[in-house]
């Protein structure tokens, strides 16, 4: 029995090493582990502010914007389908934060607008997240920090583009799937 233990504790360490050594997957592998647990940390923090990361991700988009964009150009900026981007809207609008204005000239088109209620959530929860954002970065210098903005940057461009690609391909619009 012992012997089958080791056989298999083997095989995982086997298994890991051939993926690590795949060009690339070793860093995808850290940066997925790294944005989990600040994503968690995140979530925990927000949490008696009753919103998560994406919902005051989105806040600030709009705020950014002047208050008010599209559910597809929300999506755009956050790089995630308009599904996506319709479920935050709902638990945003649900609390009052935000609401939904549609476009007298075309039905189709909603406008998601960021009400005072919103914009006083923001205010009360963004120390928090960018509180947490400064304590983390504590642990980089501010060249390593430049270093990985730029190399996250980079990497963000070439996975939107091949996105873009492989949507164009399929026949599916990448700006109209919000992405």
């Amino acid at each position: 029995m012992y012997r089958k233990g080791c056989a298999c504790m083997a095989k995982k360490q086997d298994w890991k090493a051939k993926l690590k050594s795949t060009r690339g997957m070793a860093q995808w592998i850290a940066t997925y582990e790294a944005y989990n647990a600040i994503f968690k940390l995140s979530e925990l923090a927000l949490l008696p502010h009753r919103l998560s990361l994406p919902q005051i991700y989105l806040l600030a988009t709009l705020k950014g914007a002047g208050g008010t964009l599209t559910t597809g150009e929300i999506g755009r900026a956050m790089v995630k389908a308009s599904q996506t981007i319709t479920g935050l809207v709902d638990r945003l609008e649900d609390p009052g934060f935000v609401e939904r204005v549609f476009d007298r000239r075309d039905r189709r088109k909603v406008w998601v607008r960021m009400t005072k209620k919103g914009e006083q959530k923001l205010q009360e929860a963004l120390p928090v997240s960018t509180g947490l954002s400064e304590e983390l970065s504590a642990a980089l210098s501010d060249q390593e920090l430049t270093q990985l903005q730029a190399t996250m940057e980079k990497l963000g461009r070439a996975a939107t583009d091949k996105l873009d690609a492989i949507l164009t391909a399929s026949g599916s619009s990448p700006r109209g799937r919000g992405i």
